[in-house]
């Protein structure tokens, strides 16, 4: 298996295991979430982070706009980008399955900017070391789970999310 699809296999059990902490009592439920996930975007005090500079990425990875429509395939497609293995969308709940070691994607769109956003999707441990969510896109020359496009797609597909 290539380190990728381990990585994924990884965040899938962590997932399982963890399943039932949300009903723990106590804060050991909550320390497996921050441990397995540690890709929340807000906590109590706020977004944490995502105030550093980006000035590393271009305004866009392909160059145009995404397209939301596209963007929601790949979101709810779990041979693509796998979303919904650990994220929630609530305007998505007839879709079953939806994860919970990872926020709920509900208001992204409203919070955070396009850069923001495209950040924690091409780099997440630069904001969140602890995170288990995999770099989706890497370069042109590098093997990523997404293309620039599904990328960009995958944004504009976030920022309807408010």
């Amino acid at each position: 298996m290539t380190r990728l699809r381990l990585r994924i296999l990884f965040a899938a059990a962590l997932s399982i295991v963890c399943a039932a902490m949300p009903f723990a009592p106590g804060a050991y439920g909550a320390e497996c979430r921050r441990k397995t996930a540690g890709f929340y975007l807000e906590e109590a005090a706020g977004p944490r982070n995502l105030a550093f500079s980006l000035k590393s990425l271009p305004a866009s990875l392909t160059g145009l706009p995404g397209n939301a429509g596209r963007g929601r395939e790949v979101l709810v497609s779990r041979q693509r980008g796998g979303c919904l293995n650990c994220h929630k969308v609530g305007a998505l709940s007839s879709i079953p399955g939806q994860g919970g070691i990872g926020p709920a994607l509900d208001g992204a769109g409203s919070k955070y900017n396009d850069s923001q956003l495209r950040q924690v999707l091409v780099e997440p441990k630069a904001y969140f070391p602890e995170t288990v969510m995999p770099a989706y896109y890497r370069s042109a020359t590098a093997a990523s789970v997404l293309t620039a496009a599904e990328i960009e797609d995958l944004i504009a597909y976030l920022k309807t999310l408010k």
